[in-house]
């Protein structure tokens, strides 16, 4: 049901991407686009988020707030088990959570957000969502301003706006499912637009925010100060950069729970699984091997990995332009999806953000296949279906490897005159 609607979803939003590319910005019907974009993600306001239980954990993180205990200090079972709660109601939450043994994995950007939906207390659910769709919503709005900006800044064309705006996954998982990749985007393409710009500090503020929103762009930061470096302002930057972020999570530290934030994040690697690519490769080979999962081994090594891979193609590109920067942002991302242990749809939705600069036939294709994964929930016992994340990944990287073997690679938008 859920891959066959969306399926129909993607054949429109192929339709409608092929359709946009023939206008441009200045004519009337390219602007039928952009408001269609942004009534498709009112529309979902209204929509409870059934294909995701985040939203427990969200309410939960943002009332312990509202009841002075930082959610790094105990864990959702602790709570409970030692009777530390003064409002029952998140009692009738607790069975709801997903990770209820865990630390919060949510930084500052994201808690704040949690401790603003449940300013009204934690009665109606509906409620807490909709004003989270509400902020998600000025970060997509703010999202495609960016895009627009800095597609006009880079000289390309603007019609390219339309494979983040009218993308299903993103409007979904986004809109519906409530995930907080769409701020940490929106924060990442303003910080491109003020380094363009020259407006430093700015930049900087906005990367710190992208960081404090969910942690991933920390894996930007080498990229954006090589291409400091060609313009002699890394030291600055960097600066500013960790000032803000300073700034930023000393709220979140200030009870000194550091360990267990970093405890959960280590978990994630060492524990959590679901619809990877490589991991699932080595992780048969580990089983096959030693009759174990070596997750606790594969994990930090692929993490590792991730890390190296980055840095050397950083150091290869040299990053001279914002155009490398971007390109190379999209490759750290990526190759971070390729060899993590858990890929859910949602983490797309940045890959997708960058794809408009230089669009990926891999990206949009992944985009729809990446809704597999979906299948999952519709077993009981949450077994995934290996056949299903097979095909989704041959396709993907079958794709891929195409785009680069016929030099598909290179930007199909060219710069337009001026």
């Amino acid at each position: 049901m859920i891959i066959g609607g969306f399926a129909i979803a993607f054949v429109g939003y192929l339709g409608l991407l092929n359709v946009s590319r023939k206008y441009d910005v200045e004519q009337i019907p390219f602007s039928y686009f952009i408001i269609l974009s942004v009534i498709l993600r009112l529309a979902l306001i209204p929509a409870f988020p059934n294909l995701s239980d985040d939203l427990y954990r969200f309410i939960w993180d943002g009332y312990l707030i509202h009841e002075g205990i930082n959610p790094l200090t105990y864990t959702p079972r602790a709570l409970i088990e030692n009777n530390i709660l003064s409002d029952k109601g998140l009692t009738a939450i607790f069975p709801l959570l997903n990770s209820p043994d865990y630390f919060t994995i949510y930084p500052p950007v994201s808690q704040l957000i949690f401790f603003l939906s449940t300013v009204g207390g934690i009665s109606e659910v509906t409620t807490c969502s909709i004003i989270i769709k509400c902020i998600l919503l000025v970060a997509e709005l703010l999202s495609l301003v960016a895009l627009f900006k800095l597609l006009r800044l880079l000289k390309l064309k603007v019609t390219n706006l339309m494979i983040y705006a009218l993308n299903p996954l993103v409007i979904i998982e986004v809109m519906t499912n409530l995930h907080f990749e769409a701020i940490m985007a929106s924060f990442f393409l303003w910080t491109l637009f003020y380094l363009i710009v020259k407006k430093h500090i700015l930049s900087s503020f906005m990367l710190a925010c992208s960081v404090a929103a969910k942690l991933l762009p920390l894996m930007f930061v080498p990229a954006v100060l090589m291409f400091l470096f060609y313009h002699k302002r890394w030291k600055n930057y960097l600066a500013y950069f960790t000032l803000f972020t300073v700034i930023l999570f000393t709220p979140f530290f200030i009870t000194l729970d550091i360990p267990n934030f970093f405890k959960s994040i280590d978990l994630y690697f060492q524990k959590f699984e679901f619809n990877a690519s490589i991991y699932y490769l080595l992780r048969g080979v580990g089983k096959f091997l030693t009759g174990y999962n070596q997750i606790f081994i594969l994990g930090p090594l692929l993490g590792l990995t991730t890390l190296l891979l980055i840095l050397k193609k950083v150091y290869k590109s040299k990053v001279k332009s914002v155009l490398e920067l971007i390109t190379v942002c999209l490759f750290s991302f990526t190759t971070y999806l390729f060899l993590t242990t858990t890929v859910h749809p949602w983490y797309l939705i940045m890959p997708i953000a960058l794809s408009v600069f230089n669009p990926r036939w891999y990206i949009i294709a992944w985009s729809f296949l990446i809704i597999l994964s979906y299948s999952t929930y519709a077993n009981p016992d949450y077994q995934q279906n290996l056949y299903l994340i097979s095909l989704e990944y041959l396709i993907v990287f079958g794709i891929m490897f195409t785009e680069k073997k016929y030099n598909f690679d290179k930007p199909f938008n060219q710069p337009i005159a001026g």
